[in-house]
């Protein structure tokens, strides 16, 4: 759902809380089994059709054919568990996540664990070698785009300060030779996908 590093539908929110440990290991998120994306399938295959017809071209004046809904006018509603089941076929090839689980709440708000592993012991021994990022957010969406409040962040039982996250991606910016941006930034939904809301275990996509 976000082709940039931190665009589409989950990654703002969870990716942006992953990138505190993004910087120093490998690893990879757990192979998805075939359930897994069998509950996601829905929810991939419903943005691929809001994008392929928002990247359809009008019809040429005086054309014959059915006027075109008004963007924003549909919606499509998904549960918490198809929303979880996208995810983790998202975070599959990303870095160091080994599981993700979401909990979707009226106005907006998500509540988050990922699970992380750095793949080896860390020298230092003052990271441990798996740990879990537990997080609380919201978000707004307008015209396309998401932008995500942290509103709290532990590490295991240690408290992180959300402001820390903008600091470590720009870090991993740099790293990666793209331009730096911080969560207050608006991003980029799937194409065709104009908001989100959240309901007790739904996500609701206008389009």
């Amino acid at each position: 759902m976000f082709k940039s590093p931190r665009s589409r539908l989950v990654r703002p929110a969870l990716f942006a809380a992953g990138a505190v440990l993004a910087v120093a290991a490998a690893g990879l998120f757990a192979e998805v089994p075939p359930e897994v994306r069998a509950k996601a399938a829905g929810l991939f295959d419903a943005l691929a059709r809001i994008e392929t017809e928002a990247a359809r071209p009008a019809a040429a004046a005086g054309a014959p054919s059915a006027p075109r809904p008004q963007p924003g006018s549909r919606s499509l509603t998904f549960s918490e568990a198809e929303f979880n089941a996208y995810a983790a076929c998202r975070l599959e090839n990303e870095a160091y996540v080994k599981s993700a689980v979401l909990k979707l709440l009226a106005g907006n708000k998500v509540e988050g664990r990922i699970g992380i592993d750095l793949g080896k012991p860390q020298a230092s021994g003052l990271v441990p070698q798996k740990q879990d990022l537990l997080f609380a957010a919201h978000f707004e969406t307008q015209g396309g785009k998401i932008r995500i409040d942290m509103d709290s962040l532990y590490l295991g039982t240690q408290p992180i300060a959300p402001s820390f996250i903008d600091l470590v991606i720009g870090i991993v910016s740099r790293l990666q030779g793209v331009e730096a941006t911080t969560l207050a930034d608006w991003y980029d939904l799937p194409r065709g996908v104009l908001r989100l809301e959240t309901r007790p275990g739904q996500v609701v996509l206008f389009y």
